[in-house]
């Protein structure tokens, strides 16, 4: 979609026309899928909470109370949202794992989305979220009480999501406008390739219609690119349509603008806050939700298509619960943003708008959110991490060796906010690193990073932050260092074994 920044939406055209030239120009045959079965589960740390608003228990009631049942001894307890910030106090006190939120479609927006996240994430001292969280809401109660079902049907092995992925990159201007092509593989996802059937799927402007809606079926994964608004895909899917779409039992991830607005919305096209209203009838999310969903992981603000792509590969290679993919996310943010979150004014009608390519996709990603239960596990791991990394004390300092293991993640290695360190002007590469820590993390003085090479040279980098994070009664050191990048997903960091050499000093060794 178009934002206050061209250079955001350059990024994007960008992307599209790389991805195209990678398919053939002859139109693929419709492929049907057979595969098996994603090993869906559980994730039981506790403890989990479940929040709903008066407008919702009284209209989910059902839903609200098979969320229970699947969860037993949860916290069960409504929801002020004129009074969040008394609710800091009781969320410190309960220190809950996960939480659930039932809202109706009109009580959610980015709004709700960013107060949140700061809530989720002060729970402790540390800058990071404490609280895996996930909405649940939809068109209409017998909407909200089958999407419940089905994710309690698949916990409990009576619905079964195919073990395969479609990914959708949206409309291709370089296309004939009917044009459709659906070929086995994929370029952004091939750690997910590698483990499950996967399709691509590349369309002319109006080449996704209602003869094609068949073509999304027989997947567990799906995944939707391109420009967005709150009641379609531009060019590709819109709000009602996406209720007819015969989607396998799935959870659907969107990198598309607004894509998770379930009622009010901001329109930043003037380059002030322009506040409106998709109805219900054409929201896209309530559609998608209302469908065969499982799980939902979509923007509430404009957004970009690469953090998407990043969830999907944490999703494959660490086979997270979708409230720990969404976790990392904002992490992501957190870290990026100087080891706190990034400035998030409540917008308001003609209010100022982020300026910055950085601003704007800071702020954009950090309106991600998860429809569906954040417990939800979907996968065991499917590939290996990117990293390796080994800490070694020495006297009066320790050494955190991260070398390169799974340079196939496409988009692990990309930061998409900043590019100062680009060849090419569009993002940095990245190395995001986590190490578990085994002192008292206040006695540590100073991180620095001592060297970065990779095939013997040295690499340009700058260490963009660090901060340590208190989780499950274990501490953690997440680093993030930049790097050189010389195109589109590409740089010398991306070879098996380049090396980076953190030095951690204590206070009195600064």
């Amino acid at each position: 979609m178009k934002t206050t920044n061209k250079k955001t939406a350059g990024l994007f055209v960008f992307m599209t026309l790389a991805l195209s030239l990678l398919f053939s120009s002859c139109q693929s045959k419709s492929t049907q899928i057979a595969p098996g079965h994603l090993p869906v589960s559980l994730d039981e740390h506790g403890p989990y909470l479940i929040l709903h608003t008066a407008r919702a228990g009284a209209d989910y009631g059902q839903a609200v109370d098979l969320a229970g049942h699947l969860h037993p001894g949860a916290g069960v307890a409504e929801l002020d949202l004129s009074g969040l910030d008394l609710l800091q106090s009781r969320l410190k006190e309960l220190q809950p794992h996960c939480c659930l939120i039932f809202l109706k479609p009109d009580e959610l927006d980015v709004n709700l989305a960013w107060k949140w996240l700061e809530l989720s994430a002060a729970l402790d001292g540390d800058p990071f979220v404490d609280v895996r969280t996930g909405f649940i809401t939809g068109e209409n109660p017998e909407a909200v009480l089958r999407f419940v079902k089905r994710i309690d049907d698949a916990a409990a092995g009576r619905l079964a999501l195919p073990a395969a992925v479609i990914d959708n990159l949206g409309p291709n201007e370089m296309m004939k406008k009917d044009g459709w092509m659906k070929q086995r593989g994929s370029f952004m996802t091939p750690a997910l390739a590698a483990a499950f059937p996967t399709y691509t799927i590349s369309h002319g402007m109006e080449g996704f219609t209602k003869e094609r809606l068949g073509e999304m079926s027989g997947a567990g994964i799906v995944h939707f690119g391109g420009h967005g608004y709150p009641d379609r895909i531009v060019n590709c899917l819109n709000g009602p349509f996406a209720r007819r779409v015969p989607f396998s039992p799935s959870v659907v991830f969107n990198g598309a603008c607004y894509t998770g607005v379930t009622g009010r919305w901001f329109d930043v096209e003037t380059g002030a806050a322009r506040s409106k209203t998709v109805p219900i009838p054409h929201s896209l999310a309530l559609g998608i939700l209302s469908n065969q969903a499982v799980g939902y992981l979509a923007a509430l603000h404009p957004d970009h298509g690469i953090p998407v792509y990043q969830e999907m590969e944490f999703l494959a290679y660490t086979g997270a619960s979708l409230g720990d993919v969404m976790k990392h996310t904002h992490d992501g943010v957190i870290l990026a943003s100087g080891e706190t979150l990034p400035l998030l004014e409540p917008l308001v009608e003609g209010g100022p708008l982020p300026r910055t390519p950085a601003e704007i996709m800071l702020t954009g990603t950090a309106s991600r959110v998860l429809f569906g239960d954040p417990a939800l596990r979907i996968m065991e791991p499917v590939t290996e991490p990117p990293l390796d990394v080994t800490l070694t004390p020495e006297f009066g300092r320790a050494v955190i060796t991260a070398r390169v293991k799974n340079p196939g993640l496409k988009t692990t290695f990309s930061d998409t906010y900043y590019s100062d360190m680009s060849q090419t002007n569009q993002f940095n590469d990245r190395l995001l690193i986590t190490c578990e820590w085994t002192e008292a993390w206040k006695d540590v003085g100073d991180v620095a990073v001592e060297r970065l090479t990779a095939r013997g040279e040295a690499l340009p980098h700058r260490l963009v932050g660090w901060a340590f994070e208190e989780d499950g009664g274990r501490t953690f050191l997440h680093v993030q260092v930049d790097v050189l990048s010389t195109g589109y997903l590409d740089s010398p960091l991306r070879t098996p074994g380049a090396e980076c050499r953190i030095v951690v000093s204590g206070k009195n060794t600064r």
